[in-house]
């Protein structure tokens, strides 16, 4: 009798024990370290973290030259340099998925490798922009507020590097 209702017991839970248990794959624990699948989410997790930072760092780029003021105190926004922040932004978003995928394509590697490289590019493109537009930042804001309408655009100019060469 009690092997007959081990014998219930068992297959009443494997059921149970089976549907709690859910496949384990969108996180790099999942994965063997070093392999592409854990590579490649391990840096969607910063890029993650640094597509937050961006955002916010070139909100805060924005609202800094859509209250520039002259030495008259009056505010005096420039609305074609703000939609034109606003539209670079989105245009060098596009840029950087675009030349990724490249990247990415290019490594000729099999598997999910391509992914992981074109992840790994946008992180590091990232980066670069996000130190970009934090410099952009930090110059506009030593400018004088009477002076900064007249003189940001100096600051905004390494937005757009491969013009300035």
């Amino acid at each position: 009798m009690r092997k007959i209702t081990f014998a219930i017991l068992f297959l009443v839970f494997i059921p149970v024990i089976s549907f709690g248990e859910t496949e384990c794959t969108d996180r790099p624990e999942c994965w063997p370290e070093g392999s592409a699948m854990h590579t490649g989410l391990l840096l969607a997790k910063k890029q993650n973290a640094i597509e937050k930072l961006m955002a916010s760092e070139q909100e805060k780029l924005v609202k800094l030259v859509s209250d520039a003021s002259s030495s008259d105190g009056e505010l005096h926004t420039d609305g074609r340099l703000v939609r034109a922040l606003k539209a670079q932004q989105s245009a060098w978003i596009t840029y950087r998925a675009n030349e990724c995928e490249l990247i990415g394509s290019l490594t000729g590697a099999g598997g999910t490798w391509p992914s992981t490289y074109a992840i790994r590019c946008e992180v590091n493109l990232s980066q670069q922009r996000l130190r970009r537009i934090r410099s952009a930042t930090q110059c506009i804001e030593k400018i004088s507020i009477e002076k900064r309408i007249f003189e940001q655009n100096t600051c905004l100019q390494q937005l757009a590097p491969l013009v300035n060469k």
